[in-house]
């Protein structure tokens, strides 16, 4: 009979519990809330405004930040327990350090968001006056920012815990950078056709994945490849450990495809992508930022250099090249989400035998691949580049005005997001609005590359 069951899907979630935050720096009803502190100064008594910014439940303290930017722990005299069912509210009142300290809570953070550092006293007519601007929150703690699991030469991993979502859902992200990713445009254009290659050969397990709400994506670039797995943490990782085995099993393979790739589907392949590379740039816009970014970084090959590449390749040479790019390579990672340190400890164990199995080396530092940015020579005239368009019958016009800043700080960076919001609005009013210049008029702050 044809008839038969569908394959049992391996990657529905069963456990969807939020995992516990660390002792020391765990979750409380009044985290990020804003109060004001009676506290006895002298012979008097004073109001001070502050925000309690973290909590540790081994010692019950809160830690507050005053306006002066001091820090500061106190002792809750509610105990844990004593907060079953109470509902934090503004007005809500309590008292701190053997009620030596009461406090009332002004504001809430809503839910996602960090500290508000709103106190009662002040008014959004005054921010758009410009008579005061709106508070900064505090920078947050070491143990809130990315903990660094492992650092070897062949993987570093980086591990955040959620405090934002609430969700029981993560994700990992990888960069492999690769010492030859981009040597020439036949490496470049065999990157891009195993990233194909590979989607296509993952394709029934990913459909399965995602009717369980878990993704997956692959990438090529100048350095290497970018690989991102998400969805919901209880079986995150068996998707993430499949999509590996593969990615490592081409490391090794110099006469045969991986048996996950199906025959015929390496010419299938490779003529997508060969149709991908001839309507590159189609669009105008797209074609301006292409050139715009190949002019600053002359290392990046044309869709046309790389089409020409793969012209007559087959199998034995497409493999030949890609186990070049993948014998050296380094690997970044970042896991993210409703995961605790044992998770990622369990990540990296996994991860890293698998670079082990695979054989191959590190790719030390100083000998990853490193592609400047042109500086564009000062001038009072403009340097002007005209393309024609691809199809020469297309009416549509593409027009990139770019300005160069300089190497990357933060305060340019801020400065330049600050200028592009200030233009926004008069830009696209008059060039879309009153002159009807074009349809589509933005203008935005670009990071080139550093």
């Amino acid at each position: 009979s044809l008839l038969k069951l569908p394959p049992v899907n391996p990657f529905i979630p069963k456990v969807f519990d939020l995992k516990p935050l660390p002792a020391d720096d765990s979750h409380h009803p009044l985290l990020n809330c804003s109060m004001k502190l009676c506290i006895s100064v002298g012979k008097r008594k004073s109001w001070f405004p502050a925000t309690v910014i973290k909590y540790n439940g081994l010692k019950n303290e809160i830690l507050l930040s005053y306006e002066d930017e001091e820090e500061k722990w106190h002792r809750v005299d509610l105990l844990p327990s004593d907060w079953t069912g109470t509902t934090v509210a503004p007005d809500f009142e309590g008292t701190l350090d053997n009620k030596a300290i009461k406090y009332k809570v002004v504001a809430l953070a809503l839910d996602g968001e960090g500290a508000v550092l709103k106190y009662g006293d002040e008014s959004d007519f005054d921010v758009e006056d410009g008579i005061q601007f709106p508070a900064i929150p505090p920078a947050q703690s070491e143990s809130r920012l990315p903990q660094l699991v492992y650092n070897t030469q062949g993987l570093k991993l980086w591990h955040l815990q959620d405090r934002k979502f609430h969700r029981p859902i993560a994700e990992l992200r990888m960069r492999m950078t690769c010492a030859d990713a981009n040597k020439t445009a036949l490496h470049s254009a065999c990157a891009d056709l195993f990233v194909t290659l590979f989607g296509d050969a993952i394709t029934e397990t990913t459909y399965l994945a995602s009717v369980c709400e878990l993704g997956s994506s692959i990438s090529a670039n100048d350095v290497g490849f970018s690989m991102r797995v998400h969805g919901f943490d209880d079986k995150l990782m068996d998707l993430a450990e499949f999509s590996l085995n593969l990615f490592f099993k081409f490391r090794g393979k110099r006469k045969s495809l991986p048996e996950e790739v199906k025959k015929g589907r390496f010419e299938a392949c490779l003529e997508v992508l060969q149709r991908r590379y001839h309507n590159h740039g189609l669009q105008a816009s797209k074609l301006s930022s292409s050139i715009r970014l190949r002019c600053l970084r002359p290392s990046q090959w044309s869709s046309y250099a790389k089409a020409k590449a793969l012209e007559d390749i087959e199998i034995p040479t497409f493999l030949q090249t890609i186990c070049n790019i993948l014998e050296t390579m380094s690997m970044e990672a970042f896991f993210h989400g409703n995961l605790t340190d044992s998770d990622a400890h369990a990540a990296t164990k996994l991860i890293s035998g698998l670079i082990s199995e695979s054989g191959g080396g590190g790719l030390p530092k100083k000998k990853r691949p490193k592609f400047p940015v042109l500086k564009v020579p000062p001038s009072t005239s403009h340097h002007l580049i005209t393309v024609p368009s691809k199809d020469l019958s297309d009416p549509n016009t593409g027009i990139e005005v770019y300005f160069q800043i300089g190497p990357d700080n933060l305060r340019d960076r801020v400065m330049t997001d600050l200028l592009s919001h200030i233009l926004y609005e008069p830009l696209y009013d008059q060039l879309r609005t009153r002159d009807q210049f074009g349809y589509t008029v933005s203008t935005d702050s670009r990071w080139t590359y550093g």
